[in-house]
């Protein structure tokens, strides 16, 4: 059956669409500019699918470049950001060791720096757990603020340490300067002054120091800081409450004084 002659007509004017492309992609230099113009919409028209899909691989691949730059900056921000605080903690590490091995020397023991890496569960921390070389059990450790306690027990570069709010350990004590001779022991979140007479009660605010008496703990080193005096009826001596000067909570270098003549 012979095709409509519409159809037919509209084959030829494809096939003449497509001789004038060709002719226009082959020499364009020999047709006219009218020409030239009348084609210029259609070209555009052919050319629209391909530049369109172009510019979209262009917007994705810069995308996709910024994004990669973004990740990068990113990174490197995060870099430098933790080197900022490593060398803020480096320092403040420093700066405490500094103080901590200027509290000088005890014979026949030297200070030496140590790392806090643990605290027992309990809110005034009584355990505190170090990293030291060459610590003896009974070592006296102090901060920068003053006593802390005695080691404990050691292991290896470990140590526990017992602080002076533990009722185990008992400090003798005295006023910088007078002739009060009393004893501070713990009550697990603060300190008790023990056979302190009425008479040389000390005031609230003030900071007593280890007398040095007993041999164990050398003279002058801060433990507490009286909280509350209670003058009590018929009594000898007063009720003296007290707060401990060292807050090795919040240290992360204590100092121990190492005795080298000491049994591990």
């Amino acid at each position: 059956m012979p095709l409509p002659r519409w159809r037919t007509n509209r084959s030829w004017l494809w096939i003449g669409l497509a001789l004038l492309v060709l002719l226009y992609v082959i020499a364009p230099m020999r047709i006219g500019p009218r020409l030239t113009l009348g084609l210029a919409p259609l070209i555009e028209t052919l050319h629209a699918p391909a530049n369109w899909w172009k510019q979209t691989s262009l917007w994705f691949q810069s995308r996709r470049n910024l994004q990669q730059r973004l990740v990068k900056a990113e990174a490197s921000d995060q870099k430098q950001a933790t080197m900022i605080e490593e060398l803020r903690v480096q320092n403040e590490e420093n700066r405490q060791l500094r103080r901590l091995l200027s509290l000088g020397v005890i014979a026949p023991a030297s200070w030496r720096g140590a790392k806090v890496i643990g605290h027992s569960p309990d809110r005034e921390s009584t355990r505190i757990l170090l990293r030291v070389d060459g610590a003896h059990s009974d070592d006296i450790v102090a901060s920068r603020d003053g006593l802390v306690g005695l080691v404990d027990s050691v292991d290896r570069d470990h140590a526990v340490v017992r602080t002076i709010l533990d009722a185990s350990i008992a400090v003798p004590v005295t006023l910088p300067g007078g002739i009060l001779a009393a004893l501070a022991r713990g009550e697990g979140d603060h300190i008790i002054i023990d056979f302190i007479p009425a008479k040389q009660a000390p005031p609230t605010g003030a900071v007593l120091v280890t007398s040095g008496a007993g041999g164990l703990f050398p003279a002058g080193i801060p433990v507490a800081q009286v909280s509350a005096v209670e003058h009590l009826k018929g009594q000898i001596f007063v009720r003296v409450t007290a707060e401990p000067v060292a807050h090795w909570q919040r240290d992360s270098w204590l100092a121990v004084a190492i005795a080298g003549n000491k049994p591990r």
